[in-house]
């Protein structure tokens, strides 16, 4: 039967994303000057926790770093043919389907961070770290081309990372922590009411000439649509470790990994259906009933390579090579209660690089200047498999940042970065019969504003 258009995607996320797929990198906003170059060697604050942990043994107070991130995201969808798969014969499209070729598909989000670093005796450094790894959210118009694709995404993983690192000697640390992680997505489309009727008069399932007696002969008419909702969470369990070598002085080496997580969600599916499809549920028709739904996101391990050096007493260069394993998320599928069908989506990620160079200049005591450029590769492998809840695509970053140390105890840091992102050609087809073949491209630019206050104890 006709389904797959009513959930697409239950861990999905908005064009907003910023660090392939879905990811986010935004963690601390010092780093958001150099693009996050050099992020798991620099170890200069508590968000260190993140990127490498063994970093930690690097800050010898207790430090505590708040920090937040807006990220206004401008983008614009141009339709370029999308069309109705309607197979069923009898009844038309409706001609009006896709008149507007255009849809603002803009919006803002807030990310916050928060991590403390608290040093112990015998080279010993504990630490605890607050994030969102993965996640944005998007809205699009009810009556936009797309809508039997995608209306509502709304995503969010929020990680709890306790942390320990350990000074095996001057030149080498070590460190590892915890993720404890809670994901949890709303999703939201239309589905073609019409459609679905002249599917299961195709089918034998109901008598031909319902479907007329209904009003529902016509497809793609947006007055007659139905809306679904998914709502889903999960808790999961990860880990993640972390090297520091310093070879010499001034210079700095970091690996860290993390690993994926596996999350299974539960949650609902509920439905408001046309009164007119209403009446064919209420004759007996087993779909688009509220119904308790599962699915399962293998979110992907990452690996990085950072490099730091002092050229001079002013004057620092980071480098970073960052490998996700995006191949992990290769399917999705959403299981119902009872007797409503699974949905079921290829997606078919492929593992991506991304790659970063900064530079930080010391002006003085107080103020550091910081520039930084990154290229992040997209891991969606063609426009057949791109849906309008991940219309991603490669990236290149633009940022620059400035610290200011108030005292020995307060520093404030700000960063900016612009990332430019490529032309996204969609030309998706539903995986079921009817539904859309949602052909057009998404036209993007992301800008991302963040600020943090770091304090340090005694």
């Amino acid at each position: 039967m006709r389904k797959a258009c009513i959930l697409i995607c239950a861990v999905a996320a908005s064009e907003a994303s910023l660090a392939g797929g879905f990811a986010l990198i935004e963690h601390g906003a010092s780093g958001l000057g150099n693009s996050y170059a050099g992020a798991a060697a620099v170890s200069d604050d508590a968000s260190t926790i993140w990127f490498n942990p063994a970093g930690m043994s690097e800050l010898k107070q207790p430090q505590l770093l708040v920090a937040g991130h807006v990220i206004g995201v401008s983008s614009d969808f141009t339709d370029r043919g999308t069309t109705l798969n309607n197979s069923f014969g009898g009844g038309f499209v409706n001609p009006d389907f896709a008149t507007a070729s255009t849809v603002d598909a803009s919006g803002t989000s807030v990310i916050p961070n928060l991590y403390y670093v608290h040093p112990l005796k015998n080279g010993v450094t504990l630490g605890v770290g607050f994030g969102v790894p993965f996640g944005n959210s998007s809205d699009y118009d009810p009556a936009w081309v797309g809508r039997y694709q995608a209306i509502e995404s709304a995503v969010a993983a929020l990680d709890i990372n306790p942390s320990i690192s350990y000074l095996v000697n001057e030149n080498l640390s070590i460190g590892g922590g915890i993720s404890i992680q809670n994901l949890s997505a709303t999703l939201g489309s239309a589905y073609d009411s019409s459609g679905t009727c002249l599917g299961l008069v195709t089918q034998g399932s109901l008598p031909v000439d319902t479907c007329i007696q209904l009003g529902l002969e016509n497809s793609g008419v947006q007055a007659l649509d139905g809306l679904a909702e998914v709502e889903g969470d999960s808790t999961a369990l990860s880990f993640n470790l972390g090297l520091l070598y310093k070879p010499r002085v001034g210079t700095k080496l970091g690996i860290a990994y993390r690993h994926g997580i596996e999350h299974e969600l539960d949650g609902t599916g509920e439905f408001t259906n046309n009164p007119a499809f209403q009446a064919i549920i209420d004759g007996g028709l087993p779909l688009f009933v509220d119904s308790p739904a599962t699915a399962d996101a293998s979110l992907p391990p990452t690996l990085m390579f950072a490099g730091a050096h002092e050229v001079n007493d002013q004057v620092e260069l980071l480098a970073a090579a960052t490998w996700t394993g995006w191949s992990s998320f290769d399917e999705l599928r959403i299981e119902f209660e009872g007797l409503q069908p699974d949905t079921f989506n290829t997606l078919e990620f492929e593992d991506v690089w991304r790659v970063s160079g900064g530079i930080n200049y010391k002006f003085s005591d107080q103020l550091t200047f910081r520039g930084g450029v990154a290229f992040d590769q997209d891991p969606v492998p063609s426009p057949q498999l791109r849906t309008p809840r991940i219309p991603t695509s490669d990236r290149t970053w633009l940022s620059f940042g400035v610290g200011y140390q108030h005292n020995q105890k307060v520093g404030f840091d700000v960063g900016f970065a612009h990332l430019m992102v490529d032309d996204t050609p969609l030309d998706n087809a539903s995986e079921s019969p009817g539904g859309t073949t949602l052909r057009g491209e998404f036209e993007t630019n992301v800008n991302i504003l963040s600020a943090q206050v770091t304090v340090q104890f005694d």
